[in-house]
């Protein structure tokens, strides 16, 4: 037994730790493409970008500025060879390319993390996971034998693939809760939850009074948070 308990833990610390594990790649993996666009625009500009020289005149059709028109009108009153001469910045695509690399790696980035997000958000807002359908559930509680009312049921996930459930479950006395306890668990752990907590209530019939009170609780809420609650209780006169 302590075997197989072991084994649940180290599972179940897998599990949890599957979230944060895709969140440090995918950290990593935005610094990783920014690093190589780093480096791939450092050896564009490197290898193809012709710039102007620090003394003396220069063609950059790059950029537009107010000394173009003084520019055009020196080029008019040279000849074609000392036109020539004249050194041209470029090409003006590499100035594109590292805009264009930082939005691939953000759509990237968005791509790969909008599943995480969204699996996160999930989890904290407790929902039920996709692949549980919690009315078969209920309903495979309702067929059993000895029991008599499923209320307050409840499945979310905690974490990875660690689901929780939790359940109210009437029965007519403890000794029938116990016969049919195997029975409530083993149809939690086909369906995947295997963290379940069960808080048991057996029904109360008062001969003395002739009535039978059926409450959805056996502890039932107080008066002030009654109609807040779930918790309720409902008299329903039988015939002696």
């Amino acid at each position: 037994i302590s075997n197989h308990s072991s084994m649940d833990m180290e599972v179940d610390e897998d599990t949890s730790g599957q979230l944060n594990m895709r969140g440090v790649f995918l950290h990593v993996l935005g610094d990783a493409l920014g690093s190589v666009i780093v480096v791939v625009n450092a050896l564009v500009f490197y290898s193809y970008w012709t710039p102007c020289p620090e003394d003396g005149p220069c063609i950059n059709t790059c950029i537009h500025d107010h000394c173009a028109e003084n520019i055009t009108q020196m080029a008019a009153r040279m000849n074609a060879t000392e036109l020539e001469k004249i050194p041209v910045a470029g090409p003006c695509w590499v100035l594109y390319l590292d805009p264009a690399l930082c939005l691939i790696m953000v759509c990237i980035l968005l791509y790969t993390t909008y599943p995480l997000l969204k699996e996160s958000a999930l989890i904290l807002l407790q929902t039920v996971p996709k692949q549980i359908d919690i009315r078969s559930l209920n309903e495979k509680l309702r067929k059993l034998e000895e029991v008599e009312a499923v209320h307050d049921l409840h499945v979310w996930q905690l974490a990875g693939s660690k689901i929780i459930g939790t359940a109210h479950i009437k029965c007519k006395d403890p000794e029938t809760y116990m016969k049919v306890a195997k029975d409530i668990k083993d149809i939690f752990h086909d369906e995947g939850i295997h963290a379940t907590t069960i808080q048991p209530e057996f029904a109360i019939v008062d001969s003395d009074v002739g009535f039978e009170a059926v409450s959805k609780c056996e502890l039932p809420c107080r008066t002030q948070c009654a109609l807040k609650q779930c918790c309720g209780t409902l008299e329903k006169t039988t015939a002696k």
